[in-house]
This record gives structure tokens, sequence and C-alpha cells, in this order.
């Protein structure tokens, strides 16, 4: 081939075009890889809590009732904001792991089920602490707080305990 050849040109051409593409491939990769393991993280110790098959009906269950007093109240599988309610449940950032909690009396119970399989979350409004599969967590104030008014909205009429103990005014 001759100097100036526009074959040869083309193919130089080319190679910068190349290299931006796979440069593009390569920072992808790393921001998928990066998105992954942060979603991972962010809900390590709450998929420690309820365990991999509980976490996966919270998360994916195509059926969703509200329960008092072990009494169905309602269906809430089609609830505006159940997304992020569930979303909510699977994120460590939801619960104060640091602290230890009691439940005392169930204010309010979800159950997530998918045919045969199904799990019960129990709410303490009171203490702030939910319970699953006999295993007790204190939730935020913020997100006891987001679910106590949610689930009184799905409750209708029904009113839920207000959040912590009553405080009365020290004597003097």
């Amino acid at each position: 081939m001759a100097r100036g050849d526009p074959a040869e040109e083309t193919k130089s051409a080319a190679a910068p075009g190349q290299v931006v593409v796979i440069a593009m491939l390569a920072v992808a990769l790393a921001a998928a890889t990066f998105a992954w393991w942060w979603n991972f993280q962010r809900g390590r110790r709450a998929l420690e809590f309820f365990g991999p098959e509980a976490a996966t009906l919270i998360r994916t269950s195509p059926s969703v009732e509200l329960l008092r007093d072990n009494e169905p109240v309602r269906d809430i599988s089609k609830a505006t904001g159940l997304l992020n309610a569930r979303t909510s449940l699977l994120g460590d950032a939801s619960y104060q792991w640091t602290s230890e909690g009691q439940f005392a009396k169930s204010d309010a119970t979800l159950r997530f089920s998918e045919g045969e399989r199904s799990v019960l979350v129990s709410f303490d409004f009171e203490d702030g602490t939910i319970s699953v599969n006999g295993k007790t967590a204190v939730l935020s104030q913020k997100t006891a707080e987001g679910w106590r008014r949610y689930l009184e909205r799905q409750m209708g009429d029904a009113q839920l305990r207000p959040l912590g103990p009553t405080h009365t005014a020290p004597s003097e």
C-alpha cells in the first residue's frame, strides 16, 4: 500500500474510537459492580436478621395482609406506598443495630405470603421494635413513625398506640 492510501487512513482512524468504546465499557462495568456491592452492603444486616426466605417474601410476595390481634383487617397488597415500605424493612439504615429492644405487645402484624410460604412481621410501636421468627430488632425513630402512620392509614378507623412510652411531667 502506498502512503496516503484511503484504506490505511481509515484503519488508523478507527483505532482511537475502539479505545474509547473499550474505556466506556470498562467504566460501565466498574459502575455496575460498585452499584451491586453498595446495594448488597446497605441491606446485609437486615438480611441476616430476617433470613433469606423471609427477606425474599418481604420483597416480592404477591399477598400482604394487615392483621390486628391475629385477625385479618385488610389486604394491602396493592396499597399505595407498599413498595417503599417493604424496601424500608430491608434496609440497614431503618434499624438501630446497637440497641437491644423488648417486644412487649403487637400493635399490628403484616403477613407476607406466596402460596404456602409466609412470614409474619409484628410491630410494637410503644417500644419501637419489630419481631420476626422470634427475633426482635429496634427500628429507627423515623422508620417506626413512618410505619405507624402508614399502617394507621391502612387500618382506617382503628388506631395504633403512639410511639414511645408515655411520659409525664416531673413533679415539683
